[in-house]
């Protein structure tokens, strides 16, 4: 049962003792959008645990904006047991913004139902160590009118689990291993009398902002120090004294940083001395006994003068005039006056050798990810999988035929260009040069034509195919104009300063979105070397691909992104980076922790990949990918030496047969039935749920197919794709194959395995989670015929003392024709295929099925859709199905592609030993035979170290 704490705000954040005696406390939001709110504070927390946020929403009577799902946003400040805000770079459940450290939108009081009066606000999360205590702001977002918030709660609960359980993670508590994988300090670094060192690229002429803090487990220890050490091109120490730097004969150059509290914040700033090229910056502290860890990654900016915003001014400068103007600050003296033309400027920066052997990211990735394909032809351009559209000759960079956002991600990436310029002729080549000229014109800094385009997905695409044009034109001398190519040129070392800030200030930094565009830098560094801020430009870059893949996959190649598909591109990075840097002595040590790393997530991913060559599409899943054929050009491009590993190779032949696979830390349960032939089966499960803002709430949810086809889908979607109230949908639990007890949808938590084992022909898998808060005890049951031809999914909710009931959903690929036969059975239908759904009580009673086909009543009622490849939603058939009991209630269905599986499966589901484990009587241990096994189980965490 769970067990719950509710936590108050402080007695301090109440108006007056006098109002509180009278009624509960009301706070007002006004209408100021953004800038209205209110702020408590909770105290007494535990950290390394979930919690649950309520409250209760009151809307004015005349509110205009009862129906979106950004009315109101709540944001969360972490805190030390002194008070001090901790910077958390990732909280799972929770955004990353800059208005408050982490935050979620609210939705307004009739998104999901006309209700007219307050509605309850729930939100999960999880609270990481050491924070111990919060300071929750209720904030104004666009609202019309003021609204009132009353009854603010803070539950903390766990979950009682039984003590003989399996226990795949060798610990006693449900879900510690996933709680050690939510360790968002992984990446933190513990500090010492000996300094941990970090290298940055410098230029005398432009002074280096490094901002950090430092975590203090004992207050009022001695503190830490930063020891500075300046080298020349060479590497050869400068020795000190540095402008604005105390010096000490035992340390050198350093700067103090005093640790009084719990947590400190600090900026270095950094004057680079004449000769300067690089500089290393070594954290320490100064005592043994001190206990201090050193929050990364690090923020790192230029000073103010050589921000993007500041170079470019307030006249909106084309791109030459901004590499003009950036000359103008980085080159002083009679080399200046020079650089007023554009032969000038092109003979001073550009380094042909250096453009002719340039290493591209996003080309790479695409050919892995779908082959060498044609995007242009006859006057068409086709980009992603969208049909053919006419290119007009003078595109205004407005265009969206097809009303997309995938579609104008990939227009304004410009990576199009580059399948034109390399198709041989010499006029396909400038019209290619033309249209990214044409671009610049359209698109001032920081007047966009379309906003899409500073998305960093779309900035970090475009800025390498600025870089490919412009090495082709350095390879085909006097085939371009100067004019031209200065534009181009000038557009990507502009380019190159936007990502620098964005990597900089770590906007994205636990992202995959980050790690690609720390990719870009350093491929845009290494070609651009007389840009007098490529060296910084490299060792920026380097830091975050270190910290960055560090912190997205651990040391058992495990990733607590929640999309496959997304570790997948995650690995294809990874290999395409240990290509670039394999050369590089100084990251040899990076590259073999990698590849490690690389290799054992690999297995996971091949251990889930349905026959059908896709992965389990929980999370974001976008169309278009074949998963399978991606691993294939993957591995034979990039990763032919990881083929040496037996493990990696035996998942790869794809052995015929039954196959299980479960891993909590991997967040899946999946098993097929596999014969080399067209009627394989399939079924999965995932142990997730939304742990960041592009996370969908599928935790418990599966796919199953059978037959060689599917019948139970997800609906997929992807934050690239959808938008709006679609994209709410997607990643809502009611898109998912999942239950909900009482109306609730899920929150942020996780799930564990707390049984698995055999009974008769059929696999039993016995599913905690806390996705439904304190209020419910919830158990989900997978049993599965051996050959998958028939699988039961049960639901049991278990409350204190109130009557409970739940419905079940079942979302069906939309060829699948889906009904209800009669109040016992449902059926669907794919040509002369059938499925049965055949509903199945264990405790309290069934209350009926329904078909739900296209529900858009409601922004928050959207029911019966899957995403479509272009971005929209199509009409899918979803069966619900739905159970009530006094406290406690447990059924769910049956699917069965036969009569005979069906009865086979409903007889075991009536044997003792299984009906006790349904009925929560049984002794796990010893009813159902999970000794001996036909076939090996295996977790990452089993894999052998190199």
């Amino acid at each position: 049962m769970l067990s719950a704490r509710c936590l108050l705000p402080n007695q301090s954040d109440r108006i007056d003792e006098e109002q509180h005696e009278a009624g509960p406390v009301e706070y007002i939001v006004s209408n100021n959008n953004r800038w209205s709110r209110i702020t408590v504070n909770f105290e007494g927390i535990e950290s390394d645990s979930w919690c649950e946020f309520t409250c209760e929403l009151e809307p004015h009577a005349q509110e205009e904006k009862r129906s979106i799902h950004d009315f109101a946003l709540i944001g969360i400040d972490f805190q030390t047991e002194d008070g001090e805000s901790i910077d958390f770079v990732y909280v799972p459940g929770l955004a990353r913004t800059h208005i408050d450290p982490h935050s979620w939108l609210v939705s307004g009081p009739d998104f999901r139902d006309y209700l007219g009066t307050a509605c309850n606000v729930s939100h999960g999360f999880f609270i990481p160590s050491p924070a111990r205590k919060l300071a929750v702001s209720i904030r104004s977002w666009r609202n019309s009118h003021p609204f009132t918030i009353r009854n603010l709660k803070l539950l903390q609960g766990t979950a009682s689990k039984s003590a003989d359980a399996v226990d795949y993670e060798a610990s006693g508590h449900p879900g510690s291993s996933l709680i050690r994988m939510l360790n968002v300090r992984r990446s933190w670094r513990t500090l010492s009398t000996q300094a941990t060192w970090f290298r940055l690229g410098v230029s005398p002429e432009c002074r280096v902002l490094v901002r950090g803090q430092i975590i203090n487990a004992n207050p009022g220890s001695e503190g830490a120090l930063a020891r500075i050490v300046y080298r020349n091109a060479r590497g050869t120490e400068l020795p000190p004294p540095y402008p604005e730097m105390t010096v000490a004969p035992s340390l050198g150059a350093y700067i103090d940083i005093p640790v009084h509290r719990h947590a400190r914040r600090f900026t270095l700033d950094l004057i680079p001395p004449p000769e300067a090229a690089s500089v290393d910056i070594g954290f320490r502290t100064w005592a043994d006994a001190a206990r201090m860890e050193l929050v990364t990654p690090l923020e790192i900016s230029l000073e103010d003068d050589f921000s993007l915003e500041a170079i470019s001014g307030d006249a909106l400068p084309d791109a030459p005039t901004f590499l003009k103007q950036l000359a103008e600050k980085m080159i002083v003296g009679s080399d200046s006056i020079e650089l007023n033309s554009a032969d000038a400027l092109l003979e001073r920066f550009i380094d042909s050798t250096a453009l002719a052997s340039t290493f591209t990211f996003h080309d790479k990735l695409q050919n892995v990810q779908h082959g060498k394909r044609t995007t242009r032809s006859e006057g068409e351009i086709t980009l992603g999988t969208f049909p053919a559209w006419a290119l007009p000759d003078d595109p205004q960079w407005t265009e969206d035929p097809y009303q997309s956002l995938a579609w104008r991600l990939e227009f304004q990436s410009l990576t199009w260009l580059c399948n034109l310029a390399t198709e041989g002729a010499l006029e396909n080549l400038t019209q290619a040069v033309d249209l990214a000229v044409s671009w610049s014109h359209a698109n001032p800094w920081g007047h966009p034509s379309d906003p899409v385009s500073i998305h960093p997905r779309a900035l970090s695409a475009r800025a390498e195919t600025f870089l490919h044009l412009l090495s082709l034109c350095v390879k085909a001398p006097n085939s371009i104009s100067p004019r031209s190519l200065l534009i181009l040129f000038a557009e990507t070392v502009r380019h190159a300063f936007a990502l620098a800030q964005i990597i900089g200030q770590n906007v994205f930094s636990h992202s995959i979105v980050h790690l690609q565009a720390a990719c870009t830098l350093r491929t845009l560094a290494q070609a651009l070397p007389r840009i007098p801020l490529a060296s910084y430009w490299a060792s920026l870059a380097w830091v975050h691909l270190e910290d960055g893949f560090d912190r997205l996959l651990d040391e058992n190649g495990l990733s607590i992104e929640q999309s496959l598909h997304v570790q997948l591109e995650l690995i294809s990075l990874g290999l395409i980076s240990i290509r670039q840097l394999e050369s590089e002595p100084e990251a040899l040590d990076f590259c073999n922790r990698l590849a490690v790393r690389l290799r054992r997530a690999l297995r996971t991913l091949v251990a889930a990949t349905a026959p059908s060559g896709l992965l389990p599409p929980f999370g974001d899943a976008p169309y278009g990918f074949h998963h399978a054929s991606w691993l294939r050009r993957l591995l034979s491009e990039f990763g032919a030496s990881l083929l040496s590993d037996s493990d990696l190779a035996a998942e790869l032949s794809y052995p015929t047969g039954e196959r299980i696979f479960l891993s909590e830390q991997a967040g899946l349960i999946s098993a097929r039935h596999y014969e080399r032939n067209a009627r394989w089966s399939y079924f999965c499960a995932s142990l997730r749920s939304g742990h960041h803002e592009n996370g969908h709430h599928d935790c418990t949810s599966f796919v199953y197919s059978a037959g060689g086809a599917p019948w139970i889908v997800d609906p997929r979607g992807s934050s690239f794709h959808e938008t709006g109230a679609a994209r709410q949908y997607l990643i809502g639990s009611r898109a998912h194959n999942v239950a909900h007890p009482d109306e609730r949808e899920q929150l942020a938590g996780l799930s564990w395995i707390e049984h698995y084992g055999e009974a008769g022909d059929a696999r039993i898998f016995k599913i905690g989670s806390n996705v439904y808060g304190s209020s419910y005890e919830h158990h989900r049951f997978f049993i599965a015929l051996k050959r998958l031809d028939a699988i039961a999914v049960l639901d049991r909710f278990t409350t204190r003392a109130r009557p409970v009931s739940f419905e079940g959903l079942l979302h069906f690929d939309s060829s699948v024709i889906a009904a209800i036969a009669n109040t016992q059975m449902g059926v669907a239908y794919r040509g002369d295929d059938k499925l049965r759904i055949i509903p199945y009580t264990v405790d309290g009673s069934f209350s009926g099925m329904s078909v739900e086909n296209g529900r858009k009543d409601l922004p928050g009622k959207i029911q019966g859709f899957v995403a479509h490849p272009t971005g929209r939603l199509q009409p899918s058939n979803v069966i619900r199905y739905r159970f009530t009991g006094q406290k406690s209630v447990c059924g769910g269905v049956l699917l069965a592609t036969s009569d005979q599986a069906a009865r086979i499966l409903s007889s075991l589901l009536k044997m003792e030993a299984v009906h006790n484990l349904l009925s929560d009587q049984s002794d796990e241990s010893t009813q159902t035979d999970s000794r001996h096994r036909e076939h090996r189980i295996w977790t990452p965490d089993e894999i052998g170290r190199p």
